[in-house]
């Protein structure tokens, strides 16, 4: 087949060299050139013929299929979302077995796990939600929702009384998840009687780009609850000396 393809795009750059000189040629001249071409190439002309057309009609099945694929997908997360909504959690865990057995090159799977671990927190089951959250953060195909995976997880490990390992899951943020990942850090730091890390982390959290107003006034607030000076700048805004 390799062969095959060689020749078929030897053959093409010829006749697309030929159609140079073919333009200065009568109608005549060009109709009796193509069929003797036609003649001497023609298995693998057609062979060419085929496999472009084939490859077409491919493309279209396969975005057909990705389309029906995402549209049924979303379907079924929206149906998670209601059984969540009607406290029927077990219903909603079947709809994420599906998801993740039949739709797993759409990220609805991983939504709707991230949907039944807050459920899941919120009914204070937290090491349900822990292993859910932890299957996304593994071995999730959207980068974005791994961070807000590991993020969830590593509060959820905080409330579970593991701070070491909520730290390590933490230990796998990016540069541009340092704000979140930073502040939960402090808070673990804090737990454990580091003073000084804590502050450090929460510092940083504040020199990230991306917080909300409500989230820098709360980590201000535990700096200067923790004995901590804010940023000059920072300090000078809301009246506290550095």
């Amino acid at each position: 087949m390799t062969a095959r393809l060689g020749k078929i795009a030897v053959a093409e750059r010829s006749i697309r060299r030929e159609k140079l000189v073919e333009e200065n040629l009568s109608e005549r001249q060009q109709i009796e050139q193509v069929r003797d071409w036609l003649k001497e190439n023609a298995p693998w002309a057609i062979a060419g013929i085929v496999l472009g057309v084939g490859g077409l009609i491919g493309v279209q099945q396969w975005r057909g299929w990705q389309e029906n694929q995402s549209l049924t997908a979303a379907a079924k997360y929206t149906a998670t979302l209601t059984a969540l909504g009607g406290n029927s959690p077990e219903d909603a865990t079947k709809l994420v077995a599906e998801l993740r057995e039949h739709y797993s090159r759409t990220p609805y799977p991983d939504m709707a796990a991230l949907a039944v671990a807050h459920f899941d927190v919120d009914t204070g089951k937290l090491a349900e939600a822990a292993t859910l959250l932890g299957e996304v953060a593994k071995s999730g195909r959207d980068a974005e929702l791994q961070a807000v995976a590991r993020l969830r997880l590593a509060r959820v490990q905080r409330a579970l009384g593991k701070p070491d390992e909520a730290l390590a899951t933490l230990g796998a943020a990016t540069p541009a998840d340092l704000p979140a990942y930073a502040d939960a850090r402090g808070d673990l730091l804090a737990d454990k009687g580091d003073q000084a890390g804590a502050l450090s982390a929460w510092h940083a959290a504040l020199a990230g780009a991306g917080l909300d107003p409500a989230a820098r006034e709360l980590i201000e607030l535990k700096i200067t609850a923790a004995g901590g000076e804010l940023p000059a700048p920072v300090a000078a805004a809301t009246g506290v000396k550095p």
